[in-house]
């Protein structure tokens, strides 16, 4: 059994702001970095592993707006997904 805090946090707070970027910021890396999986998929191309993945991402703007350790998680999570 998996155990999950939820925090809700209202937009009057003063961490909202930062908070939805960052979701925001992580949304984008975790759907760019599908589409490249998805593309070599239907291609016929290799699978894409964390660490090709990791390598060709560096470059991405979505990458490089997130602390490099929260991008790296990310990248992680897909792969595994």
């Amino acid at each position: 059994m998996q155990l999950a805090e939820r925090h809700i946090i209202k937009s009057t707070e003063n961490r909202f702001v930062e908070i939805d970027g960052l979701a925001f910021k992580s949304k984008n890396l975790y759907n760019a970095a599908n589409y490249v999986i998805r593309q070599n998929f239907l291609y016929g191309w290799a699978y894409l592993n964390y660490n090709k993945m990791a390598q060709l991402m560096k470059s991405h703007q979505a990458y490089k707006d997130l602390p490099a350790k929260v991008s790296q998680q990310i990248l992680m999570i897909l792969d595994k997904n």
